[in-house]
């Protein structure tokens, strides 16, 4: 997954797997879930997404477990096809846990 762009509150990823409308929707859903997100676009035609969260509620420190998270996330999205789409999502609701331990 290559994070094209990262300020403190904004986070911008690029990857064929957000492509996938399906998998756009389910990551969009999971990160909604927490207060701190303050906003996510995404561009299915350039398979970017664009999160924006709030500083304060999620301060840097926080965003460390994501690390290895999104290391695993990019083996399986390596090469994507739809085939791939049943892995990639559980592997999204893994973010769940990880997005509750900020609140």
């Amino acid at each position: 997954m290559m994070v094209t762009s990262f300020f403190p509150g904004r986070i911008r990823l690029r990857e064929a797997v957000f492509k996938d409308s399906l998998i756009v929707q389910e990551c969009s859903r999971i990160l909604k879930c927490s207060d701190a997100v303050k906003n996510i676009s995404s561009n299915c035609n350039t398979g970017s997404i664009l999160l924006e969260y709030d500083l304060e509620k999620v301060p840097v420190d926080k965003l460390k477990p994501l690390v290895p998270f999104f290391t695993e996330l990019e083996k399986l999205a390596r090469n994507y096809d739809s085939s791939k789409r049943t892995v990639i999502i559980d592997k999204l609701r893994e973010l769940e846990s990880i997005i509750g331990s900020w609140q």
